[in-house]
């Protein structure tokens, strides 16, 4: 019975490796059509005449060395965790959720600038250009708490000592979320740089 109970678990564990990997990237590519959509329908909308110009808050700036950061710091972690190195792997993937905090702080800080300077993500005194910005930068904004909520649970893991050099999947799974979501987070602020910048 008890050997029964171990092939149970070892089927559970080897279907969660063979689904997970699959289904972060049918979540991944959606992502990505969604954000293909947005960022198309703005310059579509252009007219074929130019944006008002707005110039990018200098948070954004900080924001993307962040986010750099964050994904360096959580594939450190990975590299730990394989070596059986939990110390590190615990401070590393600490580090990757607090810089994943401070991309949201710097995010609200620039929203802040842009407030003062007169643009407005609704209302009468908004503008089709700044409604956009505000729409791109919040919406990654929700995928990015979705990737702290991951974060946090791989750390509570990582404490515990769950993950192994052969028990990596969990992990594996939240760093291709949270790379694909730095990876995001550039196209968009090079797209708001160049095109309603």
């Amino acid at each position: 019975m008890a050997t029964l109970t171990a092939e149970n678990i070892n089927y559970k564990e080897e279907l969660k490796r063979k689904t997970s990997k699959p289904l972060i990237w049918i979540g991944i590519v959606s992502i990505i059509m969604f954000f293909g959509g947005l960022t198309s329908a703005v310059i579509v909308s252009q007219g074929g005449g130019g944006f008002l110009a707005i110039e990018l808050p200098f948070a954004f700036t900080i924001s993307t060395i962040i986010i750099v950061l964050s994904s360096v710091a959580f594939q450190s972690g990975l590299m730990a965790i394989k070596k059986g190195n939990y110390s590190v792997a615990k401070l590393s993937i600490g580090l990757t959720l607090i810089l994943g905090l401070l991309f949201i702080v710097t995010q609200y800080m620039g929203w802040t600038v842009l407030h003062d300077n007169g643009y407005y993500a609704a209302g009468s005194k908004s503008t089709q250009e700044s409604s956009f910005l505000y729409l791109l930068t919040g919406l990654h904004i929700v995928h990015l708490i979705g990737g702290l909520f991951s974060l946090l649970i791989v750390l509570i893991k990582t404490m515990k000592n769950k993950y192994s050099l052969e028990n990596t999947t969990g992990i594996q799974v939240s760093i291709t979320y949270w790379h694909f979501l730095g990876a995001l987070w550039i196209y968009l602020f090079l797209f708001l740089r160049f095109i309603i910048a």
